[in-house]
């Protein structure tokens, strides 16, 4: 599995990232909901495949099942990713020390303000949620400060608060549920690219209406993605996601 460095984060993150919302049954498919000891050895295989970054949220309901995960590895070689939509500094401090708690881990590698999708809420209603990540990564409790959204304005606007080095963004080939043009949000995850920026891509299947190679194939072929987020749920749909994935690169390398 390659690795890149995510933006200016100095994080050696694998090309695919491992998505833990199916996980908890919350995923837009509606799977049922997974025993954590059977996720833990879900994960243990992907870190095996060579997949390092692994995403969860709050809200995803599967901070048990990356607990279990953690405990099956070296998690100093795991880049572990969460995100909270708290809005107000008492909130995010909650879920902070909730997510360290219920994750068993010391600290997260990269804590997202999560589904930032008006400017209203990025320029007023997520400054207390934003101190707080800030607070925390000075004590090291944070690693890095991430933001998701499903709008290309919200990352420029982003862009003037330095404090955000990563973006995970919603794109897929085929504009399926985006929330502005393709062509939008490719420019501006582009520049947030050209100015060191993490950029992390999902719903790249666009809602089962692509298949994992098409989306694939698209993501991996834009220069300005570090990392391509699957969400994954059992160790059939891992051992193929990686399988397709090598398939691409290989034919990449050839020409």
């Amino acid at each position: 599995m390659d690795k890149v460095i995510l933006g200016q984060t100095g994080l050696e993150v694998s090309r695919l990232s491992f998505g833990g919302i199916p996980f908890g049954g919350r995923g837009w498919r509606k799977d049922p909901y997974v025993p954590p000891e059977v996720a833990a050895k879900v994960l243990k295989r992907a870190f095996d495949l060579g997949i390092n970054f692994w995403d969860t949220a709050e809200r995803y309901g599967s901070y048990p099942h990356f607990r279990e995960g953690l405990k099956l590895v070296n998690r100093e070689k795991i880049i572990l990713s969460t995100k909270t939509r708290e809005e107000s500094y008492e909130g995010a401090k909650t879920s902070i020390r909730n997510s360290l708690q219920e994750l068993g881990t010391e600290y997260i590698d990269i804590y997202y303000l999560h589904f930032v999708n008006s400017l209203e809420s990025l320029e007023a209603r997520r400054r207390g949620a934003l101190k707080a990540l800030i607070e925390a990564k000075e004590k090291g409790l944070v690693r890095h400060i991430g933001l998701s959204t499903h709008r290309s304005n919200i990352v420029e606007k982003a862009l003037e608060i330095p404090e955000i080095e990563v973006f995970m963004v919603k794109m897929n080939k085929i504009e399926e549920r985006m929330q502005c043009p393709l062509k939008d949000m490719l420019n501006a995850a582009k520049k947030a690219y050209e100015k060191g920026k993490g950029i992390v891509v999902i719903k790249i299947l666009a809602y089962g209406k692509l298949t994992v190679e098409e989306g694939l194939e698209w993501a991996l072929n834009l220069p300005f993605v570090h990392s391509v987020c699957l969400g994954i749920r059992t160790m059939q749909e891992l051992e193929e996601d990686v399988e397709i994935y090598n398939k691409i690169m290989a034919k990449r390398r050839k020409g």
